[in-house]
């Protein structure tokens, strides 16, 4: 998903960084080169170094940008989702739908995700700390947080909050994860059929009276 050039960011800048996005995401960080990126953006190596004197500097900015945008995604899908919805089962669906939706809608930054968990020791753990604060402990929070409404409501009974958004996430999101990594994009129908049978079992398991 391409974005336009942000306000106040060079045009150039934009394109570098969308270029590496998909570049590093396609062939990882180590056989990634600055001079393949440069090509894919269009603008000359110089230019590149101009904006970002390292490819690791690069990559860093890359993926907390990205973290970021599909963290603000996941907030929004869930906002749209919950809106005027009260029914708890219905809002537990809106949560899953979010968490599958997230995950379709970005595929290249996780096609770059895949990388930095095949890649991990290229990686200083600043950097890998900041993405997770950029993106999965942001998205992990929010599942956090509407889960906790639930178990304050009495919908849900008490557990450890983080393995409880963690277990959520794995039940609703697992059949369409593989579906992607055997090269298959589920149908809306196959989504809400697997949505629905995770929060099922979620919701066997979290119950208050289980």
């Amino acid at each position: 998903m391409s974005q336009p050039p942000t306000r106040g960011r060079p045009a150039k800048r934009d394109a570098v960084i969308q270029a590496a996005r998909a570049v590093f995401g396609r062939d990882g960080y180590a056989r990634t080169t600055t001079d393949a990126i440069a090509r894919e953006a269009g603008v000359s190596t110089r230019t590149l170094y101009k904006h970002f004197p390292s490819k690791e500097e690069l990559f860093s900015t890359v993926l907390a940008l990205s973290a970021t945008r599909v963290a603000d995604a996941f907030t929004s899908y869930v906002e749209d989702g919950l809106r005027g919805v009260t029914d708890p089962d219905e809002q537990l669906l809106a949560i899953g739908h979010a968490l599958v939706a997230h995950g379709l809608d970005f595929p290249d930054h996780f096609a770059l995700v895949q990388q930095i968990n095949a890649e991990r020791r290229h990686f200083p753990p600043a950097m890998l700390d900041a993405w997770r604060q950029a993106g999965p402990l942001r998205v992990r929070a929010e599942v956090i947080r509407r889960l906790g409404a639930l178990v304050e409501r009495g919908v849900l009974r008490s557990g450890d909050p983080e393995r409880m958004a963690l277990q959520f996430a794995a039940l609703t999101t697992f059949e369409s994860t593989t579906a992607i990594r055997e090269g298959r994009t589920p149908t809306p129908d196959e989504i809400t059929t697997m949505v629905a049978e995770g929060v099922r079992t979620f919701l066997y398991g979290y119950h208050p009276t289980s």
